[in-house]
């Protein structure tokens, strides 16, 4: 495993296009009217305002067996069982393993909202919350395929995450050790459900890139 690194600032990328494709609105199907998008807006601003995005991630070297269906995590005793998983990877032979949270303070709000039944904000808040985390592994990946690329190696631009398939969740646990993602004040349940909501770990394959 090569050297863990921490990113205690991400950039904030608010993809407004996704939030609403997330909440339903389809421009070609759906009239909705200028104060209910005002509305819409002052809600994504809200989530935008109330997220602190932090994160973890390193790369590992792993050893992908397809008849077994395992995916092994070189130079330690972790051991992935999923078919999905090791068709997702290929001929992939090292992992870049991420984890990110949006941070409390969102979590909380989008708790108080629903407590105090304004569901509309709640709903907007924590789809527009998703969205923004996602983005945040887009920053990530386009980070770590830059200095790949002067390796001659190429990151596989599709995500998969623990509880995925037959990507049993218990997994994450693995996942969140490897991260220490203690240090972002992230912690784990026995279930293995990430605390605060808005907190995702994910896994990138890496391959070589051959010919010319």
């Amino acid at each position: 495993m090569q050297k863990l690194r921490i990113f205690p600032h991400i950039p904030l990328k608010v993809p407004r296009h996704k939030i609403l494709k997330r909440l339903g609105y389809q421009r070609r199907e759906n009239e909705i009217s200028q104060r209910m998008m005002s509305e819409v807006d002052t809600w994504i601003t809200y989530a935008a305002d109330h997220i602190h995005l932090k994160a973890t991630a390193c790369i590992g070297d792993i050893q992908i067996d397809h008849q077994n269906k395992t995916v092994a995590l070189k130079q330690s005793d972790t051991v992935f069982e999923s078919a999905r998983f090791t068709r997702f990877l290929g001929k992939a032979d090292q992992l870049l393993i991420m984890g990110i949270t949006g941070g409390q303070a969102v979590a909380d709000e989008i708790k108080q909202l629903q407590k105090d039944k304004r569901m509309t904000g709640a709903v907007i808040v924590d789809a527009a919350a998703s969205e923004i985390v996602d983005e945040g592994f887009d920053w990530l990946m386009a980070l770590f395929n830059k200095e790949l690329v002067r390796e001659r190696k190429m990151l596989k631009l599709k995500r998969f995450s623990a509880g995925y398939g037959d990507f049993d969740i218990r997994f994450q646990a693995d996942v969140y050790q490897i991260l220490k993602m203690e240090t972002l004040g992230v912690a784990i349940t026995e279930t293995c459900i990430l605390i605060p909501e808005k907190s995702v770990t994910a896994f990138c394959g890496i391959s070589k890139v051959t010919g010319e």
